[in-house]
């Protein structure tokens, strides 16, 4: 998927479990017909193309599956995925089998928030994300003061590793 995935979007699911991908989403996959989606953190689903998805399954897979983590992990992110087509409208049917973990409740809960995640796309249920949001509010200043830490210490050792 082309990186700079970017943006929060409401959509709504029709009758057939359909969802209309954004336009500023929708142009940023340079012509891609499918998708493969995952189940992911917080009872969301990524979709990935499907090279961008090789790429994480193979650093998954190389993980290996010693640890019970890592067996529900590999479970969750590869029994879980499917590929997905899109139309030419943008529209592309989500699997039931996914919307079950995801919507709190099927008939309800059609509202999605769809999130650019720089390489991939994340869908949340409406009424999932807005519990989400109430009860784990991030210290923004505290998270970027972290990432931009450990960036910055990953860079230290790639110039102390080139040295």
């Amino acid at each position: 998927m082309t990186e700079r995935m970017l943006g929060l979007y409401r959509k709504t699911l029709d009758d057939k479990n359909r969802l209309v991908l954004p336009p500023e989403l929708r142009n940023r996959l340079e012509g891609q017909s499918h998708l493969v989606i995952s189940r992911w953190y917080d009872r969301s689903l990524a979709m990935f193309e499907e090279d961008e998805y090789g790429r994480f399954a193979r650093t998954l897979h190389e993980q290996g599956s010693a640890t019970r983590d890592n067996r529900l992990a590999r479970q969750e992110v590869f029994g879980g995925a499917c590929l997905v087509g899109i139309d030419n409208q943008g529209r592309m049917n989500l699997p039931g089998r996914l919307l079950e973990g995801v919507l709190m409740d099927e008939e309800k809960d059609r509202d999605l928030v769809i999130l650019g995640d720089w390489n991939k796309i994340l869908i949340y249920s409406g009424m999932r994300y807005k519990d989400l949001a109430l009860r784990g509010q991030v210290n923004l200043d505290e998270a970027l003061s972290e990432v931009e830490e450990s960036a910055r210490e990953r860079n230290r050792r790639k110039t102390e590793e080139e040295l």
